[in-house]
């Protein structure tokens, strides 16, 4: 999950530095984890003059224990008043890659991606409403914008190849602190909705300093300037990244509801559904975790599901459920089961049985990846899933979300299948087959939606009540 707001990290930073040439580098928890170089110089592109910017990103840490590796090389080529046009990614980790080629036109950009050698292509409304731009803070600045203006706009993320809305910020002068010391500067606050950065510049433009989330920190320096030793471990994301709460969830695997209060962060744009109900009360808001609960109704039958939610059975980025192999292999692990909850637990039981650990991997991969080498993050578990409920015919889609485990609040991702009145959570990562209310859900829908999900940065949870299955009190 943390690798989405790394990559997020690096974009913004990446478009507000006006230097010809510059080396950014990025500290978390102050220790180095990574760099990034860019250019920016004139070009052409189909006989027209443009603008030219080639970053390269490369970056170490860990999840989980285990090391993980990142390098990202873009380029794209804007025309002389700051309109996107062209756009090359290519995010590479663990022998895994995500290539996307994307011409923007004037109603829509034409996206094509290369998932580990998985092929696919998408065409998606440019949205209106706000500009599709490049670079927000070269007009904020050179316009002199007062203090307290807004700037909405539009950036592709080619992990998700969709449109985030985001919008910046001018606040004025402000002091960044820097290695230490105070320095005078411009600061704009960029609001994505997966995190906040902070953007301090000086008066001519120039990149001074970026904050985001979790401590990090990224700098213009050379080689020569660096201040501040490498990890001498790799910083884990997923530790840096949880959030502890003021009593112990017990048992978390036996919860059937669990009360919060999170303070610090606006959750109104989270889900308040079946599985949990987000309300505002005071200076927070109230989380009741309640996850439906899989009964002895026989429920709807798979084809009667899924009339009712048809969208929910095609394939989509990453799930290419009509795939024959994927069609194959559900009718198999099925056999016959006609239900919508027998034949979706057998589908979770079966990617539990073949899928291993491998939290290395740093690249949203394509179910027919995750398929061949059996191995990933949750996310990975939750992609598989779904792909083999849609392939057969069963309405599914990925959720996302924080899930307690030692104590402590994770990131992490499951399932969720129709079941004709609700959307009850499946997740291949454990073995039981209720899902507990330890899963507190941020996002869900298919990979775009379930993957711009809010990071908690610096929130407060305390945990209110919960209950246990009966027998587990």
């Amino acid at each position: 999950m943390m690798r989405r707001l790394l990559f997020c990290f690096f974009v913004a930073t990446v478009t507000v530095a006006h230097a010809d040439q510059t080396r950014l580098v990025l500290y978390m928890m102050g220790s180095r984890i990574g760099t990034s170089t860019y250019s920016m110089h004139d070009d052409t592109l189909n006989g027209n003059a443009v603008k030219r910017t080639d970053s390269q990103t490369r970056m170490d840490a860990a999840l989980l224990g285990q090391s993980v590796q990142i390098n990202i090389d873009s380029t794209s080529w804007t025309s002389l008043q700051g309109r996107p046009l062209k756009m090359t990614f290519n995010m590479e980790s663990a022998g895994r890659s995500q290539k996307v080629d994307a011409t923007f036109g004037e109603t829509s950009a034409t996206v094509n991606v290369n998932n580990s050698g998985e092929k696919s292509s998408k065409t998606i409304p440019i949205p209106t409403g706000a500009k599709i731009v490049d670079d927000p803070l070269a007009e904020m600045l050179a316009n002199k914008t007062k203090p307290g203006t807004d700037m909405a706009f539009y950036v592709l993320d080619p992990t998700t190849v969709s449109f985030i809305k985001n919008v910046a910020t001018f606040k004025g002068k402000a002091m960044a602190k820097v290695h230490g010391k105070d320095v005078s500067a411009q600061l704009v606050e960029i609001a994505d909705p997966r995190a906040t950065l902070s953007v301090y510049v000086d008066d001519q433009g120039q990149l001074v300093k970026v904050d985001g989330p979790m401590g990090m920190e990224m700098y213009p320096e050379d080689d020569k300037t660096e201040i501040g030793p490498p990890a001498t471990t790799p910083i884990d994301l997923a530790n840096i990244s949880s959030i502890g709460t003021n009593v112990p969830v017990e048992d978390p695997d036996q919860l059937v509801e669990l009360k919060l209060k999170v303070t610090g962060h606006n959750l109104s744009n989270i889900p308040s559904d079946d599985h949990q109900t987000v309300v505002q009360s005071g200076d927070g808001w109230i989380v009741d975790v309640h996850p439906p609960q899989l009964d002895s109704t026989d429920g709807l039958t798979v084809a009667e599901a899924g009339a009712q939610m048809k969208a929910w059975t095609l394939p989509s980025l990453d799930i290419p459920s009509d795939k024959p192999a994927f069609r194959s292999l559900a009718a198999k692990i099925v056999a016959g089961k006609k239900r919508v909850k027998d034949a979706a637990l057998a589908i979770k039981n079966y990617v539990r049985s073949v899928m291993h650990p491998n939290a290395g991997i740093g690249v949203v991969r394509d179910a027919t990846e995750v398929l061949a080498t059996k191995e990933g993050v949750c996310r990975d578990y939750a992609i598989l899933t779904t792909t083999l409920l849609r392939a057969d015919g069963i309405p599914s889609r990925v959720a996302s979300g924080l899930e307690s485990f030692h104590g402590r609040f994770y990131y992490h991702a499951w399932a969720e299948v129709w079941d004709g009145k609700r959307w009850l959570g499946i997740d291949s990562t454990v073995p039981e087959q209720q899902i507990s209310a330890a899963h507190v859900k941020l996002a869900s829908g298919s990979v775009e939606d379930a993957f711009t999900f809010p990071v908690l940065d610096k929130v407060k949870i305390e945990v209110l009540s919960q209950r246990h299955a009966a027998g587990n009190q």
